[in-house]
Parts: C-alpha cells; sequence; structure tokens
C-alpha cells in the first residue's frame, strides 16, 4: 500500500500559516492528477476542518451538500438557502475552522456573481477572524485569472498562491519503490514517461509491471487507459483554443524550440505563436521560456515543456493518434524507433535534478548558485553551473549512453572547444568538464584525470533512506 508520500515542504509551509492567529486565504493550485486532493487530506487530519468538492450542479444541490458537510463538524446540521447564510455561519464561528474547497473555480458556473460576494464577506470579517480558507483548483489558467487578475474581486485577497508541482525523479522512485524493487535505469525509464505525476505513478504501480515500455504500452495502446489523458485535461484548461495550443505543444515536444520553428511547424502566423506561448508559459504554467545561462539576447529564447508526462504524450500519443487507431502495433513500433532518442533529451531534465540535489547536500567538489543550458548559433552545452563569486564554471554534457573511457575522452575534447566559445570571466575563471551519462565505465580513471563524471549509479547513495 502506497502511504502520503512527500509533499513534507507543502504541508510545513501549510501549518506555519495554520498556526498565525489571523486568518488566512490560501490557494492551492496545479494541473490535475498532481496531489492537490490528497495534500489537503493529509493538512487537515486531527484538525476541525470541513471539505468541499465543487461540481458543477444546481446551487440547492450545492447547499444541501454544504449542509451536510458542516453539520459533520459543527454536530448539529444547519440550514443554509444561500451564500449570505453560509458566510454568515460561518464568520459566527469563533472556534478555528479550515474550509477546504476542491476545484473552487467551478462556482463561476454554478454561480457567477460568488466571487464578489465572497469578497465582500472576506473584507468585512477576515479581520476579526481566524478561519483558514483552502482554495484547492485544478485549471492553473482560470485559477490564476480568479486571484491575479487586477478586475477580478478576489484579486490581492489571497494569503499565498501555491503551486504544486508534479515529484522529481527521485520522490518518483520512492513512490514506484512500494511496487517495484526497481534499477535506477527503469526507474529513469518510468520518469521519462510518466513524469512526477502521482495519479500515473499509481496507474503504472497497481496495472503495469517492472518494465517501463510493457507499462507503457499497457497503458497507453492496449486499455488506452492513458491515451486521452493529455486531452482529457487540456481541452478544458484551454477551451476553444485548444487546437492551436495542442498544435505549439506538438511542435515543442518534437524539438522545435524557437517561434520560428514553431510557427514553421504549425503554420500558425508569428504574432498568435507569441500570443499562445506567452500564455503557455505565463497563465498554464505548462512550457518554460529558457535563455542561454550566459550570453543571451532577447532573439536566443527558446521554449521547452516542462512536464515529462505531457512531453512524450504530445510528442508520441497526440502526433501519432490517427496512427493508434488505425494500427496500434505499427504505431508501437514507431515510437519504439525514436524513444531512445526522447529518453536522451529527458535525461537532462535529471541530470539538472542530480546536480541541484548533490549542490543541495555540499557533495560537489563545487558549489554553484545558478544551472542552465547553453546555446550560440549552432553550438550547444547540455549544462552549465555558475558561481559568479568565485568565479567557477563547470560544463557537463548528458548522454543516455553506456561510455568508455575513449568515448568519454572524445566528448570531454569536444566540450573543451564549446568551451571557447562561452565568454564568462575569460582570464580568471577556474573551468571544469565533466559528462553525466547512463553509465561510464573506468569512471575513476576519468576522475584522477580532473574530470567530473557521473552516471546512474551515482544516484543511488541519493536515494537511499527515501
Amino acid at each position: 500500500m502506497v502511504g502520503f508520500i512527500n509533499r513534507k515542504k507543502e504541508i510545513r509551509i501549510l501549518e506555519d500559516i495554520y498556526k498565525s492567529k489571523s486568518s488566512s486565504l490560501v490557494v492551492v493550485y496545479g494541473r490535475r492528477r498532481v496531489g492537490k486532493t490528497e495534500l489537503s487530506r493529509e493538512f487537515i487530519k486531527g484538525k476541525k476542518a470541513v471539505y468541499f468538492f465543487i461540481e458543477i450542479k444546481p446551487e440547492a444541490m450545492i447547499f444541501n451538500d454544504i449542509e451536510e458537510s458542516l453539520g459533520d463538524i459543527l454536530k448539529i446540521k444547519p440550514r443554509i438557502d444561500s451564500w449570505d447564510d453560509f458566510f454568515n455561519l460561518i464568520f459566527e464561528q469563533e472556534e478555528k475552522l479550515i474550509l477546504v474547497f476542491d476545484e473552487f473555480q467551478n462556482l463561476s458556473k454554478v454561480n457567477p456573481g460568488i466571487f464578489s460576494k465572497f469578497q465582500r464577506y472576506w473584507d468585512l470579517n477576515h479581520t476579526k477572524s481566524q478561519h483558514m480558507f483552502l482554495i484547492i483548483g485544478s485549471y492553473v489558467g482560470m485559477i490564476k485569472k480568479i486571484f491575479q487578475d487586477t478586475k477580478e474581486p478576489l484579486f490581492g485577497r489571497a494569503t499565498m498562491l501555491f503551486n504544486i508541482k508534479p515529484f522529481d525523479f527521485f520522490h518518483s522512485f520512492t513512490f514506484l519503490n512500494a511496487f517495484f524493487d526497481l534499477e535506477i535505469e527503469e526507474a529513469s525509464r518510468f520518469y521519462f514517461i510518466f513524469g512526477g505525476v502521482p495519479k500515473y505513478l499509481l496507474l503504472a504501480g497497481q496495472m503495469g509491471t517492472d518494465d517501463p515500455v510493457e507499462t507503457f504500452k499497457k497503458l497507453f495502446i492496449d486499455t488506452k487507459i492513458l491515451a486521452e489523458e493529455g486531452k482529457n485535461i487540456l481541452t478544458l484548461e484551454f477551451g476553444s483554443e485548444h487546437r492551436s495550443y495542442f498544435s505549439i505543444l506538438e511542435a515543442v515536444s518534437s524539438g522545435n524550440v524557437t517561434p520560428k520553428e514553431i510557427s514553421d511547424y504549425t503554420g500558425l502566423q508569428p504574432g498568435a505563436v507569441s500570443k499562445y506561448l506567452n500564455e503557455l508559459v505565463n497563465n498554464y504554467e505548462i512550457v518554460i521560456r529558457e535563455k542561454p545561462v550566459i550570453m543571451s539576447r532577447t532573439r536566443d529564447t527558446r521554449y521547452f515543456l516542462l512536464d515529462n508526462f505531457f512531453n512524450f504524450w504530445f510528442r508520441f500519443i497526440y502526433k501519432n493518434s490517427r496512427l493508434l487507431e488505425i494500427n496500434p502495433e505499427k504505431a508501437f513500433e514507431f515510437i519504439m524507433k525514436d524513444i531512445n532518442s526522447y529518453f536522451g533529451k529527458a535525461f537532462e531534465k535529471q541530470a539538472v535534478e542530480f546536480l541541484i540535489e548533490m549542490n543541495r547536500k555540499g557533495l560537489l567538489p563545487f558549489e554553484f548558485m545558478d544551472i542552465g543550458r547553453w546555446w550560440h548559433k549552432t553550438e550547444e552545452i547540455d549544462i552549465i553551473t555558475l558561481n559568479k563569486e568565485k568565479k567557477e564554471i563547470s560544463l557537463f554534457e548528458c548522454k543516455w549512453s553506456s561510455l568508455d573511457s575513449n568515448e568519454a575522452e572524445i566528448i570531454l575534447d569536444e566540450l573543451k572547444r564549446k568551451a571557447t566559445l562561452v565568454n564568462w570571466y575569460n582570464a580568471r575563471r577556474k573551468i571544469r568538464y565533466g559528462i553525466i551519462a547512463k553509465e561510464i565505465l573506468d569512471k575513476e580513471k576519468l576522475r584522477d584525470m580532473g574530470y567530473m563524471v557521473f552516471d546512474l549509479g551515482d544516484l543511488a547513495p541519493l536515494l537511499q533512506g527515501r
């Protein structure tokens, strides 16, 4: 059985807010399936709290649900005929309450005026109350609009907006380890396909095997449980313009990372691409906008998907949706031909997580304060770390493959050539070179030569005790 995993930081923050003598309005948001509801349920254990799940249905039915839920906690079933009845009852309670509203954004479809009413009662009563309102929302764009748009009634009322993100690799490994005794390589493949989304990891554990490719085939092709997942989540998020957003996400997942490349791939006008990309970055938080970690210029901007699952889904499932319907076995063969290339790019993200964790624990022979990709024209370096105070720079190439020492030295020599193009404290910097790969033979030999080389085996100490 899988218990509540990780989220210690999130629970600690919520506990700190809860301990305050004042009232609070905390907004917990993030993509669907990421575990927001489980987080709220874990947090309210042992506290005087009431949980409301907001469905899109007649108000009278919602009031009936509220009466039942409040009756459980107040020990007497109240009569709720309006939102005025609800708010007056809540703010009459002297003992601290936690009120959880799950899928809060649905209230706008039940009663378009509800947020104005909420604002009025909050403004009138929150200084005299100590209640905690915990707002949960799965539609990121809508939730951010409700609380961050200056034209919205609840703008500026939130004590905190809390973005709940998928697990990193390390916590994903812990989750899957409850089901399988996985080698790190297989756990990595699971992470590349399913990301760190608890719901998908749970499905993989319950219905899959310890082979991530077999599990992918079962969940995406044989049973089709996850075949429509990206569409089901994002069509509702994007609304009527979802096809244009989907085209852009397919383009980015396929390696088209500049606005021009995306425009050429999709056929959308550059102005439209710019608009959609801006919303995907700022409103929906599905895409990240990056510039080279050094020497960045406006025209150097590139775009990447943040979520491994969406990246995989758009690159292989959405892109091949017709073939998957017509000839699933052929589609599977087609996907397998390209999957290692995808794993190679996904591994770069895992390598960054690895370095950040090592840096946080002081396990590297250096300390960095910034990390990112670098590119200039046709030249690229997978990872660069920087310490501006000490003028230290480290350059890494990532390879999802097994390397012998000769292959590694060729890669390192090429990295040294690229380093001459990186203009950063040239005469005064201390520079290091490294490789992060699936497997590196003769690691100690390379380390004795002064190189920083890591492979999946070096992840093992970071996974112990999790």
